[in-house]
């Protein structure tokens, strides 16, 4: 089971064998007679399609689309018309991450081979074609990584996009430049990657290592700035209480 919410539907992803899922979009509002239940019945239940093993799910922050992965194909759907089920998109090699741009209709995605690519698919006439079609969509693609990409996130305002696998480094594109910057020997191999809201204090990149390792990077310095490692359970003793596991 894999879900994605927005502030009125979800997009459940049900296994319904060991390939095989169906992804459903599932009103969050009740049945006017399951309303006042604990337990409570969604109004509306529609089947989108179905789709082998996927890697992730996301949706576009208009609301409009939602982009699930899988194997070598990104499948597409309109949230607005879900009946009119998926519009598959190719990829050269298997599709490992995803992410969506925050203010524009594209996302992009790493995959087996180290390639980076951003997809611009989400356009009424990429979209006109008969469900269930295959075909290429028009991508910008980046390179660095020799290794599976094991997460991509945008920064909040679109200029960059940030990278890790398992070379344990991160890497900062500059879209429209297509430079890049790098944080390396962060300690382990990179699994999540999330940036934290700027506000009053700087932004920080919050690195999930596969020690389960997480790891502070200062976006200004790109210096690790603190890290905590797995939390572990032991004896602890605390005042007045005696000994507890």
């Amino acid at each position: 089971m894999f879900e994605n919410f927005s502030p009125n539907v979800s997009f459940l992803g049900k296994i319904t064998t060991e390939d095989n899922t169906h992804l459903y979009r599932v009103s969050l509002s009740p049945t006017s007679e399951t309303a006042g239940f604990p337990v409570q019945e969604s109004s509306e239940v529609i089947g989108i399609g179905k789709l082998r093993t996927p890697n992730g799910i996301a949706m576009s922050p208009s609301g409009s689309w939602v982009v699930v992965i899988s194997g070598h194909k990104a499948h597409i759907a309109s949230t607005t018309n879900p009946r009119a089920g998926f519009k598959k998109f190719t990829s050269p090699e298997h599709l490992t991450c995803l992410t969506f741009h925050p203010t524009d209709d594209c996302f992009a995605t790493g995959d087996s081979k180290g390639a980076i690519r951003l997809w611009y698919c989400l356009t009424d006439g990429s979209l006109s074609e008969v469900s269930g079609l295959e075909k290429r969509a028009q991508t910008t693609s980046f390179h660095w990584h020799s290794h599976v990409v094991s997460s991509l996130v945008f920064t909040p305002n679109g200029a960059y996009l940030l990278s890790g696998g398992e070379e344990a480094v991160l890497v900062i594109w500059q879209l429209h430049t297509n430079k890049k910057e790098f944080v390396p020997r962060v300690g382990a191999p990179i699994s999540t990657i999330a940036i934290s809201p700027a506000g009053e204090k700087e932004e920080e990149y919050l690195l999930g290592l596969s020690d389960s390792t997480h790891t502070f990077i200062s976006s200004g310095s790109l210096k690790i700035s603190r890290a905590f490692s797995q939390l572990k359970l032991g004896w602890v003793i605390c005042p007045g209480a005696g000994s507890h596991n």
